[in-house]
């Protein structure tokens, strides 16, 4: 298997592993194990979606050059989007931000895992 092969793998897995999840799907498009562009929506049992996009290249090393990950309610109000878009040079973590509330705040870089174990953990407490 190639380290791209293996990250598509580790994405199914860790949607496949959360219980929480009502149904998936998962659009990839890998280029020749260099460039992987994957394109997802997730419903979870509340009804809430999770809708992400990733641009990863593997050369020299599997590095994701581009996300977003896009989570709203059962009526379609954004809950947060994590992006790493650069129009917001002026935040901490430049270009990594998250949007809630109508407001742009610093973030860390994320992975899709993270966003997942958020909104179970979220989901679980509420």
């Amino acid at each position: 298997m190639s380290i791209i092969s293996d990250y598509i793998l580790q994405v199914k897995t860790s949607i496949e592993k959360r219980p929480s999840v009502l149904s998936s799907k998962l659009i990839v498009d890998n280029r020749g194990d260099v460039v992987l562009y994957l394109k997802g929506e997730i419903v979870f049992t509340n009804q809430s979606e999770l809708h992400f996009k990733e641009y990863i290249v593997s050369i020299p090393q599997l590095k994701k050059i581009a996300y977003s990950y896009h989570y709203q309610d059962a009526e379609k109000n954004m809950i947060f989007r994590h992006d790493n878009a650069e129009h917001h040079p002026e935040l901490e973590n430049f270009p990594h931000h998250k949007h809630v509330d109508q407001q742009t705040v610093s973030s860390e870089e994320v992975s899709l895992d993270d966003i997942l174990d958020s909104i179970v953990n979220d989901m679980l407490n509420s």
